[in-house]
């Protein structure tokens, strides 16, 4: 009797949870579904009617900020890599900023349409030269669903820096 409540409560465990990270954010479930690589931590935050605005110096450095929207949607996937304890100056970050009108239902970017998205690639890291923001051309960003739940799918992919996160998939429910 006691290997058919174990067995019981094995069965029920991975029916009921989830091995995607679920993030609650502002009443939205957020859900990555593929994409981040195995050695880190993978967010996605929402910045409701907000649009991206991207400055560039006269050195070619790029920057953003926010400004309000309605009908516009702000993304930001953030991939952070473990750091081994008593590493000092390890930290790795890359970031993929874009952003989204509400009345997109379905749609499909590639390559210099990207940046109708205003796509933006973001490392970070004890890296000379080679951190920043660089703008993506060549990739595909697809979003697919309705109001309720939609799911975004991004390939790409930079000359100007390595990269770790080449593709992401996320999904967004009310």
């Amino acid at each position: 009797m006691q290997k058919l409540i174990l067995f019981f409560l094995g069965f029920f465990t991975l029916i009921c949870c989830n091995t995607r990270p679920v993030l609650d954010h502002n009443g939205q479930h957020i859900s990555i579904l593929s994409g981040c690589p195995a050695d880190g931590k993978c967010t996605v935050e929402m910045t409701a009617g907000k649009s991206l605005v991207v400055h560039e110096d006269e050195f070619g450095n790029r920057s953003y900020e926010l400004m309000d929207e309605i009908g516009t949607n702000v993304y930001k996937v953030a991939y952070n890599r473990n750091v081994p304890d008593g590493v000092q100056d390890g930290t790795y970050r890359e970031e993929i900023i874009f952003e989204s009108k509400n009345e997109n239902k379905s749609s499909v970017l590639q390559g210099n349409a990207l940046q109708n998205a205003k796509l933006l690639f973001g490392r970070f890291c004890y890296c000379k030269g080679q951190t920043g923001y660089y703008k993506i051309t060549d990739g595909t960003l697809r979003i697919s669903g309705n109001t309720g739940e939609r799911v975004y799918s991004l390939d790409f992919k930079t000359d100007k820096t390595p990269q770790v996160l080449n593709s992401v998939t996320f999904s967004i429910r009310n």
